[in-house]
């Protein structure tokens, strides 16, 4: 499989639009991999994860054709992760005339309800559509086995973590949660899960204690990283990289963060960063 992040942020992105932070500052004048667009990522050029507000510049940016895009899962029903009013661009009498693939769209109820919302005025779902997942039960599509896992976050987003299975390798996405629920660590337990990439949210980067809920610092990621070891879902050839960071957080820049996480074990996340799992 190959991963590619194509936004590394949370909602506010770095620089913020109305911010004129430290971070900020540094993040206008470096440019490059200080820039941070809303997380998103995408799995061999045609699995999605996440549809955000940023889809349209990640799809530019990175040359992607999303008429090409078979699946999508959402976390949750937050506007950095879930801009449902971007598929109203699908419906015929925006999108292409040509034949498409259609996009399987997979989240939770509230995502569902959210893009249902959006959608209402044109019952034309031929090149959309949404199946309703729960948590700890596993789906396949195109290739690939998902599995939905319970997130702790805002709960009236319907939020989710998932892991994604494809050709003997494992991916753990775990972007907007809190330390994770003990019924995650029960499956992964439970069902001799093997990770091979692990990417956590670190909002809130190297801050001691976290003043947001719903999120993580690099605390909470070694710690988690620590649990996984000794559970056996991880070894050292685990990849782990700190993920969905905001302007608030401490030593957030790129380039101090990547040496305070690298101490740790963490790649650190930037817009375009691919990771490859081979066989």
């Amino acid at each position: 499989m190959i991963f590619k992040f194509l936004g590394t942020a949370a909602a506010e992105g770095i620089p913020a639009v109305f911010c004129e932070c430290e971070a900020c500052t540094i993040a206008r004048k470096r440019g490059g991999k200080h820039i941070r667009t809303r997380s998103q990522a995408i799995i061999n050029d045609d699995f999605l994860i996440d549809l955000n507000a940023d889809t349209y510049i990640h799809f530019l940016n990175n040359n992607i054709v999303g008429s090409k895009i078979k699946n999508c899962i959402v976390t949750h029903n937050h506007s950095d992760h879930f801009y449902p009013a971007e598929l109203v661009m699908r419906l015929p009498s925006f999108g292409t005339k040509k034949t498409v693939e259609k996009l399987n769209i997979y989240g939770s109820e509230t995502v569902g309800k959210a893009m249902s919302a959006e959608l209402f005025r044109d019952r034309n779902y031929n090149t959309i559509g949404f199946t309703a997942v729960s948590p700890a039960v596993s789906f396949e599509t195109d290739g690939y086995k998902i599995t939905p896992l319970k997130a702790i976050h805002d709960i009236a987003s319907g939020p989710l973590i998932y892991l994604i299975e494809r050709d003997g390798k494992t991916i753990f996405y775990g972007n907007d949660t809190n330390f994770f629920d003990e019924s995650v660590w029960e499956y992964l337990k439970e069902n001799k899960i093997h990770l091979d990439l692990v990417t956590l949210d670190c909002t809130e980067a190297d801050v001691p204690v976290m003043s947001y809920i719903g999120h993580m610092n690099l605390n909470d990621n070694v710690k988690i990283k620590e649990r996984l070891i000794e559970l056996g879902c991880a070894d050292e050839k685990t990849i782990f990289v700190c993920n969905h960071f905001s302007h608030n957080g401490k030593d957030v820049s790129y380039d101090e963060f990547k040496k305070i996480a690298e101490e740790k074990g963490f790649l650190v996340s930037y817009d375009g960063m691919t990771i490859e799992l081979g066989l």
